[in-house]
């Protein structure tokens, strides 16, 4: 049987950054105008929701454990979300002239004027996601940071429970855990569908409705190192992976059920998958650029919407599939090309402060 050596929490994981890579196409290109790939979008969202958690139950494994005191949270919550806030005000800023905000205010006078003023300022102090109206204000998908953030604050708590309930446990009762946590998530999100709120942002965008499929991520990297490396595992995220892409683009649902709850099996033991072998599945995700792709994916995420905002306002977007489709490349170089030169400039920028402080 094929060993594999532990990975240390504070190194990137080169398999789950061309997985991000994989997940961010699907939600770039559905924003793109592509309504057929709505279901690979939700699927990326949920995924960069459960590798977040999963890689966090990998750092306490590994002896990673931050205090679980509210300066402890906050300081965790702070910490992880400055690495996209500087970016994330810039695009907020740039979204304004393709936002329809403007004209909103122009309509509206005074009024229009203080209620986008509040927007901006959920979009500022990340709380946008909070309210279940106006969550694409400005950037639209900015929506997944504030979410992020709350996820970020409750996290040290959230661990500090996770290793308390399964304290010397095995993986059987872990994986029980999981199970019960599912059964609640599936609960709760049927339950939405059935009432006449918004599928949208109580299944998808609500801060809360996230903590169950984080959780559950937590838990699979928790006990990630108690999985005997093999082949076996590769079997198992092809099998997951065949099982989502058959989702994706084979079988309609109901939007509660597919916003989010549908995929956390499968990511599980995708995750699991690709990180317990070195199989075929790992090799491909690990090839160099799409690895590169994901190390910028979270800044690209950020950019995107807003570069497609500029596109479709100049009407670029317009024409025979043949120019969409070039248009839509050319879009995603752009997205990158962005997303790498902020963060030379950022890295530059800290340098600079790091040599002056001396």
């Amino acid at each position: 049987m094929e060993k594999r050596a532990a990975v240390p929490s504070k190194a990137k994981i080169a398999e789950f950054q061309g997985l991000r890579a994989v997940a961010l196409a699907g939600i770039i290109f559905y924003h793109y105008g592509n309504t057929g790939l709505s279901m690979y979008a939700v699927w990326g969202v949920s995924l960069f929701f459960m590798l977040s958690g999963y890689l966090n139950g990998l750092s306490w494994s590994d002896g990673k454990q931050p205090g679980k005191d509210l300066k402890s949270s906050i300081s965790y919550m702070l910490r992880h979300v400055k690495k996209l806030y500087l970016l994330h005000i810039i695009m907020t800023l740039a979204s304004i002239p393709v936002s329809g905000v403007i004209a909103n205010v122009q309509a509206g006078g005074t009024r229009e004027l203080i209620f986008w003023g509040l927007v901006f300022l959920m979009n500022v102090t990340l709380t946008k996601s909070l309210y279940p109206k106006y969550y694409w204000g400005y950037n639209g998908v900015s929506w997944f940071l504030s979410t992020y953030a709350v996820l970020c604050l409750l996290t040290p708590v959230l661990l500090h429970g996770i290793a308390h309930m399964l304290k010397n446990q095995k993986l059987q009762k872990a994986i029980k855990a999981m199970a019960a946590i599912f059964a609640v998530q599936f609960v709760y999100c049927f339950m939405i569908g059935r009432t006449a709120l918004t599928a949208e942002y109580w299944v998808y965008i609500f801060p809360l409705s996230r903590v169950g499929e984080y959780v559950i991520g937590m838990i699979a990297g928790m006990y990630s190192s108690k999985l005997p490396a093999g082949k076996k595992y590769g079997a198992a995220g092809w099998i997951a992976g065949i099982w989502i892409a058959v989702m994706i683009f084979c079988i309609p649902m109901p939007e509660w059920l597919f916003r989010s709850i549908v995929w956390i099996i499968p990511n599980v033991l995708l995750l699991w998958g690709i990180h317990r072998s070195r199989g075929c599945l790992s090799g491909l995700l690990s090839c160099r650029p799409l690895v590169i792709l994901g190390d910028y994916s979270a800044n690209m995420y950020l950019i995107h919407q807003v570069v497609y905002g500029y596109f479709f306002c100049f009407g670029f977007m317009e024409g025979p599939a043949g120019k969409r489709a070039a248009v839509m490349l050319l879009n995603y170089v752009l997205t990158f090309a962005l997303a790498v030169g902020f963060q030379q400039i950022s890295a530059r920028f800290r340098r600079h402060n790091a040599v002056s402080s001396r």
